[in-house]
């Protein structure tokens, strides 16, 4: 059997953002004909815009938005997601704006 009989290409995006960003980027996917992620809360760590704890003195906390899909869909969500930030770091006089956007092939096997 070939193994890469059946396989559909895909593109994972992979958002990176603050929790309280978390209802605006719904909506932006949902508009851009994203209907199927995965949502990963409370999430710590640390980027250009400094640590993430969740704690009372530093609750900042950050959310992961995980979606698979075909590459002309990613596309179109990546574009919509680049204007979002666009708007927002210009908005906020250039201070580093929590969110970042990944994206790579993926194969969907089952």
């Amino acid at each position: 059997m070939n193994y890469h009989e059946g396989m559909v290409h895909m593109r994972t995006l992979i958002i990176v953002a603050r929790d309280s960003m978390l209802g605006d980027l719904e909506e932006l996917l949902s508009k851009n004909g994203v209907t199927a992620y995965t949502i990963l809360s409370n999430v710590m760590g640390k980027g250009v815009t400094g640590r993430v704890f969740g704690t009372f003195l530093n609750p900042d906390i950050n959310a992961v938005i995980f979606a698979v899909l075909p590459p002309d869909q990613a596309v179109k969500a990546v574009s919509a997601l680049q204007t979002l930030h666009t708007t927002r770091k210009a908005a906020s006089q250039d201070t580093p704006i929590p969110l970042k956007v990944f994206s790579f092939p993926c194969e969907e096997h089952v």
